[in-house]
């Protein structure tokens, strides 16, 4: 047993987390976590996964589900709870334990929510302002994510504003567009992505982890990294991500391979480990990563 360990099991939480500090070491980032949990300390302890999140999915993924949706669901925080319910649903297979806990955890933050702010749908006239001009990004995630109930026909207009808007932030537009794509929403849309307007159509649009060369990816992350789940888990998560900040766009022409290994490539700089092999392609993905900013709610 370590130092941070042994500081651990004597519940001298205080000196452990200073001692860790900036460290990028899994097991210990999760420590410092889980004393921050233990202590009572909820809103410092979200704001260490927002931080550290691609690190600490490295080390207990499931453990780390569980503590993050208990601190969301205490504060209350629901909308931020749908996105990361999202986020890890997106997340390389697990177990079948995990895959039906998020199945019933979309029904308690269902539930949850609903029993605070009872069953009544938002106005509609409150669904258009937000998506037209609305800047708080907690209303903005509720209307996101209240799309569903309401016809598609009665929002186009609001959301045909609301993905080209400058003014927040670049993966709600994509959870927007995912949404129509969904929908199979057959016409012409304007699409802001990366300062630049496409026009797509969302019917003709694949999901974006439904390619058939996604799973090759993934496949092909598994090999380079050798088996080593620390490297495996920080890579496919870095794909996930790239994937939200990039789609529509058509990532996979840069090479399956060459996509393969940059994310490997970048997975190992994060864990502090010196990569054995070059990447051209690592530093564009990884500054594209890194300049979109977290969601804060």
């Amino acid at each position: 047993m370590n130092k941070i360990e042994e500081l651990y099991e004597n519940k001298n939480f205080d000196l452990l987390i200073k001692l860790v500090g900036d460290s990028s070491d899994p097991k210990e980032r999760f420590l410092v976590l889980s004393s921050l949990v233990i202590q009572g300390k909820r809103k410092e302890a979200l704001d260490e996964i927002d931080k550290y999140q691609a690190i600490l999915e490295t080390s207990h993924p499931f453990q780390l589900m569980k503590m993050h949706f208990e601190l969301l669901l205490s504060e209350k925080l629901f909308d931020e709870a749908r996105i990361k319910l999202r986020h890890y649903e997106n997340l390389p297979y697990i177990s079948q334990e995990v895959e039906e806990f998020l199945r019933d955890m979309k029904v308690r933050i269902e539930d949850e929510s609903h029993a605070k702010k009872g069953s009544t749908l938002i106005p509609l006239d409150e669904v258009y302002e937000t998506l037209e001009t609305g800047t708080n990004q907690n209303e903005i995630a509720q209307a996101i994510f209240s799309l569903k109930n309401y016809n598609i026909n009665l929002l186009i207009d609001s959301l045909r504003i609301f993905l080209k808007r400058k003014d927040v932030h670049p993966n709600f537009r994509t959870y927007v567009l995912i949404y129509l794509v969904d929908q199979k929403y057959d016409s012409e849309i304007d699409f802001l992505l990366n300062e630049k307007i496409l026009r797509v159509n969302p019917s003709k649009i694949e999901p974006p982890f439904m390619h058939q060369d996604f799973n090759e990816v993934c496949r092909q992350i598994t090999l380079f990294a050798n088996g080593d789940t620390s490297i495996t888990e920080t890579a496919l998560h870095l794909f996930n991500c790239y994937i939200l900040d990039t789609y529509p766009s058509d990532i996979y022409r840069d090479g399956i391979i060459e996509l393969a290994q940059a994310f490997v490539y970048i997975a190992l700089t994060y864990l502090n480990q010196k990569p054995s092999f070059n990447s051209p392609l690592a530093k564009k993905i990884q500054e594209i990563i890194e300049n979109t900013p977290t969601i804060k709610l």
